[in-house]
């Protein structure tokens, strides 16, 4: 869990950065590695989430 978790904390990391430096640098290229990221947040995001259910229920 803990490789998930900072996965998870890499890629929100990534995200951030490519919003918040990017401006008038903005390359093509980062609308598809931002769609990239998004999609495995989703996927991260629903492990941690049913992780955390397990965890509520001990």
């Amino acid at each position: 869990m803990e490789l998930t978790i900072a996965k998870y904390a890499q890629l929100a990391n990534r995200k951030s950065w490519i919003i918040t430096h990017s401006g008038a640098d903005w390359k093509p290229e980062y609308e598809q590695e931002l769609a990239g990221i998004d999609k495995e947040l989703a996927e991260l995001r629903k492990v941690i989430d049913e992780y955390q259910k397990g965890m509520a229920g001990k």
